[in-house]
């Protein structure tokens, strides 16, 4: 606990104080359940689309760019002079003048040739690139996607062996009040009913941290989500 509350610490630079627990709430699976239009949401507004996107359309235009070092270069340039009495008082002189150049590369030893396929090689890579992308986050979301649906099946399943593990250990309890279970059989259902009370609380959480990681590999949180995950805080009474 004491290294889990130093890594928050360094999350939020703030000292971490008293934590709130989680009040009981309705599990939620993926709304809406559909896999594919959260995938769909994915490929279009996840950020790291956006990203390998945009270093795509970089290299695609560093190769138009390095492309036209081939063009030639026309030079327009222009002078003009008023000069009043330098020679003689009263002399008025003026000038005017227009000089055109054109400029045609025609031998660099390869420069030009080198930098377009290096550019369209950096282009062939962003384009793998931004497919690798576009596999991942579908691969997260899909998985983000499953982990959510499964952790309401597994929140329920460990809610009903939490409730039989209590059972269990109340009837151990009373069979040992009356001589008929030992004390070895009442320390091992009280052992069982803790390691359920423990995956019942694990469970619990991985529920509402599946929320959030399925609407970040989607690329659709927001602060709405996070605020809705907030009100589910309980008061400490201590704090």
């Amino acid at each position: 606990m004491a290294v889990a509350q130093r890594t928050l610490q360094r999350l939020t630079h703030h000292p971490v104080g008293i934590l709130d627990n989680l009040g009981h709430y309705q599990a939620m699976g993926p709304e809406p359940d559909d896999i594919d239009t959260w995938v769909q949401d994915a490929v279009t507004d996840q950020p790291l689309m956006h990203q390998a996107e945009a270093q795509l359309h970089t290299a695609q235009e560093q190769v138009q760019y390095n492309q036209r070092a081939r063009w030639p270069l026309v030079n327009l340039q222009g002078i003009a002079q008023h000069t009043l009495g330098s020679m003689l008082p009263g002399m008025v002189e003026n000038q005017a003048g227009v000089s055109l150049n054109l400029s045609v590369p025609l031998y660099q030893g390869g420069h030009t040739s080198a930098s377009v396929q290096q550019a369209q090689a950096q282009t062939v890579a962003s384009v793998d690139h931004v497919a690798n992308i576009r596999d991942e986050v579908t691969l997260n979301t899909q998985t983000a996607f499953l982990n959510l649906k499964d952790s309401v099946a597994e929140l329920h399943a460990a809610k009903a062996t939490l409730v039989s593990a209590k059972i269990s250990l109340e009837g151990t309890r009373k069979g040992y009040e009356v001589g008929t279970r030992s004390i070895i059989d009442l320390l091992q259902t009280a052992t069982d009913y803790i390691r359920a009370e423990q995956d019942y609380n694990v469970a619990f959480y991985n529920q509402v941290v599946a929320r959030v990681q399925l609407k970040a590999a989607s690329g659709q949180i927001g602060m709405g989500d996070l605020e809705s995950i907030n009100a589910l805080l309980r008061r400490n009474e201590a704090s």
